[in-house]
């Protein structure tokens, strides 16, 4: 829907989560510096421009590029996106071998400039994942598309007051609960349910993935402090 972007969020730089939008809106120079791209799941609006992230960097000589999501996630890229018939299958073009690389990310997670990510199954498609981005004892949570898991809700509760942010899907409004439940989705009204008694007043709670069409039914109905996001804002935690 023009003037709205599909889910990309920027860490400090050069954590990607999600892929998006990011080639659209940000600069070259923005996305020369990425390193580490963290997909929650292979849902198109999710992915849909990470050949072009990867054809810039690759144009700007970068190296080191990782390119993180579950097993499931890995292994569907490279049969159904990366395979000479979608994008190019970069080891068809014997590119070199510390440009780009895609890998499950490990149960323990991984560290990239001084952060840690972990990754925890959700309800959504096979392999989705949310992640978690720790740094000095602090949390901030992604929890990419889910369905109602009472699992992303008890990560919320034992997270804790350490949790600074909760960036959580609302896809649907309440009166699309139907369609939110089938598709594996959250409306305003489970997101409240989920997080009552669970989440920290002290954590911040960000609604995005929501759908264009029904912003305006979704924000209104957002539990109160819950912030959320159209798209381009910039949050410091």
């Amino acid at each position: 829907m023009r003037g709205f972007n599909t889910a990309s969020i920027l860490i400090n730089g050069s954590l990607l989560v999600d892929a998006g939008s990011a080639s659209s809106v940000l600069d070259e120079e923005s996305i020369e510096k990425i390193r580490n791209i963290l997909i929650t799941h292979t849902h198109i609006d999710h992915i849909k421009e990470l050949p072009f992230i990867v054809d810039t960097l690759y144009a700007k000589k970068a190296r080191g590029i990782t390119i993180w999501g579950s097993v499931p996630t890995i292994e569907a890229l490279k049969t159904h996106i990366f395979n000479g018939l979608i994008w190019p299958d970069m080891n068809e073009l014997k590119i070199e071998e510390d440009f780009l690389s895609l890998r499950p990310i490990p149960q323990e997670g991984f560290l990239t400039g001084g952060l840690r990510v972990q990754a925890f199954p959700v309800d959504h498609i096979e392999g989705s994942v949310c992640y978690v981005i720790s740094e000095g004892g602090k949390h901030v949570l992604f929890s990419g598309d889910t369905g109602f898991d009472t699992h992303l809700f008890d990560l919320v509760k034992s997270l804790g007051d350490d949790l600074l942010a909760l960036f959580v899907e609302v896809s649907f409004p309440n009166e699309m609960a139907d369609i939110a439940g089938v598709s594996r989705h959250l409306t305003p009204e489970l997101v409240a349910k989920g997080l009552d008694g669970v989440v920290s007043s002290s954590t911040k709670v960000i609604a995005y993935h929501i759908k264009p069409k029904h912003l305006d039914e979704v924000v209104a109905q957002l539990p109160s402090g819950v912030d959320y996001i159209k798209g381009g804002e910039v949050f410091e935690l």
